[in-house]
């Protein structure tokens, strides 16, 4: 595992570097034909960086060295109760290096010791194997299944104090 992996809070510079190079990946999409290259627009970033705002969501850059090499979001932040996570690479490129599986776990210390939430969930589409398969390593565990989507969470123990 890489432990140069690090998590830096995300800036309006810092997205609108990352969506300048950001790649959809073909394979997580349900339906082939559906898929179609992502165009980075200013003004979509702008509107993208205002949601996260707006939802006071807790953005972060997933940095390696000082490349910045995806994004992991908190959102559905209930203080005290729960929280959702959420990560994106920036391209295939970075995948399967272990960058998400360390980004995983800085985020659920995060959440746990800094945010002092117990209950992390996360959710994964079916089609998305990859995500399942880190998820599951970092120790979260499968709740349900609905839909397109896999359902999990991670509880804090005594164990992770």
């Amino acid at each position: 595992m890489d432990q140069k992996v690090w998590l830096q809070p995300m800036t309006a510079e810092m997205y609108h570097a990352y969506f300048k190079e950001y790649q959809n990946d073909p394979d997580l999409y349900l339906d082939p034909r559906a898929y179609t290259a992502y165009t980075y627009d200013v003004q979509t970033v702008e509107r993208y960086i205002k949601r996260q705002i707006d939802l006071k969501r807790k953005t972060f850059a997933i940095m390696h060295g000082q490349e910045m090499v995806g994004e992991l979001v908190i959102k559905n932040i209930e203080p005290g109760k729960c929280a959702t996570m959420g990560l994106a690479m920036r391209s295939a490129q970075y995948k399967d290096r272990g960058y998400g599986t360390r980004a995983e776990q800085l985020a659920i210390q995060y959440v746990f010791h800094v945010l002092d939430i117990p209950i992390l969930y996360a959710d994964a589409l079916i089609t998305n194997t990859r995500s399942q398969h880190v998820l599951e390593k970092v120790g979260f565990r499968l709740i349900r299944k609905e839909g397109d989507f896999k359902y999990y969470s991670i509880e804090r123990t005594t164990e992770m104090e």
